[in-house]
């Protein structure tokens, strides 16, 4: 009984020790699922997105919806979740530093206390990573533009301590003196340390709104240039508020030239990555290039009697894919075509409605790709002619009010720097008409173009290519 009972008390001694064993050693890692439905392997930006979930920055949720703009609530949310978990080490430093800051109550009337990110923007506001949109808003749902997105997160490494590597020399954008005042430093500071780049011709566009994917990326970025191994001896950013201010005293204001001059005809392989949007006076542009391949693989989202105010109203959009029956809002089709040059030229169905509201219904449209697609460049063509035979001819459409329409696009190009190509002036005779042998349908709309009409229209596309895009 006595030696039963030993050989008891030793298996128990054996299992308890080996319990404890097992509590001492590495914890078990949780598996991880992705929340996200619409977060699939193929998206450029998936690991940025995954990995912040990973790491408890991005709340779980049904849907990422990484292209809708990023907002000034959420980002700072991902910020103060990130300073509270993945930093947090960060956080135990500056209380033992003693730089842990009692938090402040900024009595903004436009976030309920019970507010998903209530507590970030209280966070966000105490420590100066972000300030309101006035005294008494913060306006937590506006999105957030490039320059606005640089300055938090050169603010938040300098609050996290976090050393940024130089990559790259500070470089000045075309449009760099066109930074507010408040965000050179941070624009320069993300860009020395490869958390931004410009675009590819040269301009940063600081006021370009910014997708939560794009967020997602740079968010990523710092977070992971936390743990980078600094080589001994290498230059590093400075984080200090104004640091590079002084940098843009020496950069030369750059114009922007809108209207792209002729030169020696560019590579047709230019024109895959371009997608064209247009009336039914581009459809013929359109059926001639599919036919002959004038423009290599560029597509087209054309359709009959389309104005900016009937897409805007959903009444006429173009079918995306061609033989689909679908016709998504026009900013989804491009989005489709993977296009990085968008072609417009729309007018001649607007133009009788008045300049300004043709211009303005215009500038929707356009706002709308930027919006979805921030990437993209956008060509502005000029509306063609009309013939001198044309029954369309009436006091509120003719050449002269499609000559003012043109030059009021040709001032928003300048103003917002796009690109604005005249091939209207490939068309006109003497008279300031469409060319009798370029028009399809002389003694009638007068408006349309023949094929010897497009082959024009192809050599002018080809030989007026925006050079800072080649």
């Amino acid at each position: 009984m006595k030696q039963t009972i030993s050989w008891f008390l030793v298996f128990m001694i054996v299992f308890s020790c080996a319990s404890l064993l097992r509590g001492l050693g590495p914890a078990k890692e949780e598996p991880w699922e992705n929340p996200y439905v619409d977060v699939t392997q193929d998206l450029w930006s998936y690991q940025y997105i995954t990995e912040l979930n990973k790491a408890g920055v991005l709340p779980s949720s049904e849907k990422f919806e990484g292209e809708q703009l990023e907002t000034r609530g959420d980002l700072v949310l991902y910020l103060y979740n990130m300073d509270n978990g993945v930093f947090k080490d960060r956080q135990k430093q500056r209380k033992k530093d003693r730089k842990l800051k009692e938090i402040q109550i900024p009595g903004f009337t436009d976030i309920a206390s019970d507010a998903a990110y209530y507590d970030a923007v209280c966070w966000a506001y105490t420590y100066g990573l972000i300030g309101g949109t006035s005294e008494t808003t913060f306006s937590p749902d506006d999105a957030l533009t490039r320059e606005q997105v640089c300055t938090v997160m050169a603010r938040f490494a300098a609050l996290e301590e976090i050393t940024l590597l130089k990559v790259v020399e500070p470089d000045q954008f075309q449009d760099s003196l066109y930074i507010d005042d408040y965000a050179r430093s941070g624009v320069t500071a993300c860009q020395m340390a490869g958390i931004v780049k410009g675009y590819e011709d040269g301009f940063f566009y600081p006021q370009n709104t910014m997708s939560r994917q794009e967020v997602a990326a740079v968010v990523y970025r710092v977070m992971t240039a936390a743990d980078r191994e600094i080589p001994k001896g290498s230059e590093t950013v400075d984080l200090t508020a104004g640091a590079y201010d002084s940098l843009y005293d020496n950069y030369i204001d750059i114009q922007f030239e809108a209207l792209v001059p002729a030169s020696e005809a560019g590579p047709v392989s230019f024109f895959d990555n371009a997608v064209f949007i247009g009336d039914s006076i581009s459809m013929t542009l359109e059926a001639y290039c599919g036919a002959s391949g004038a423009l290599g693989q560029a597509k087209f989202l054309c359709a009959g009697s389309m104005s900016p105010t009937n897409m805007l109203t959903g009444k006429i959009l173009p079918e995306y894919p061609k033989g689909s029956g679908q016709k998504p809002a026009i900013q989804d089709s491009v989005a489709a075509t993977g296009a990085k040059y968008v072609y417009v030229m729309l007018g001649m169905d607007n133009i009788a409605y008045g300049i300004e509201r043709s211009t303005n219904d215009y500038m929707t449209i356009l706002k709308n790709i930027l919006d979805k697609n921030p990437d993209v460049q956008i060509i502005i063509q000029s509306v063609t002619p009309m013939a001198d035979k044309s029954k369309s001819y009436s006091e509120k459409l003719n050449n002269g009010k499609i000559n003012e329409f043109n030059e009021t696009m040709k001032a928003y190009c300048e103003e917002n720097k796009w690109y604005y190509v005249n091939v209207a002036e490939a068309f006109r005779d003497g008279n300031g008409f469409l060319k009798k042998e370029y028009c399809s349908d002389y003694n009638s709309m007068g408006m349309h173009f023949t094929y010897e009409g497009a082959k024009v229209w192809v050599n002018y596309l080809l030989t007026h290519i925006p050079a800072r895009l080649l």
